[in-house]
């Protein structure tokens, strides 16, 4: 079975203005199992609450860029 390509990053950043990335990770999962999160769901479901109600949310997920 060929692995996937991921299509976005997934990271923890800085709150502050610049939004420096803390930790980085190809999939919601990895990044949780970084931070020592219970399951890919607390970072999922916080990018998708702050989307949906327009505030700040230390998790991003950004389109992965191909050379």
């Amino acid at each position: 079975m060929s692995e996937r390509t991921p299509r976005f990053l997934w990271m923890e950043v800085s709150k502050d203005e610049y939004e420096l990335p803390l930790a980085v990770a190809d999939s919601a999962l990895e990044l949780a199992e970084v931070l020592g999160l219970k399951d890919e769901n607390s970072v999922i479901s916080s990018v998708s609450r702050a989307k949906r109600g327009g505030y700040w949310c230390k998790y991003k997920r950004v389109p992965y860029l191909k050379e």
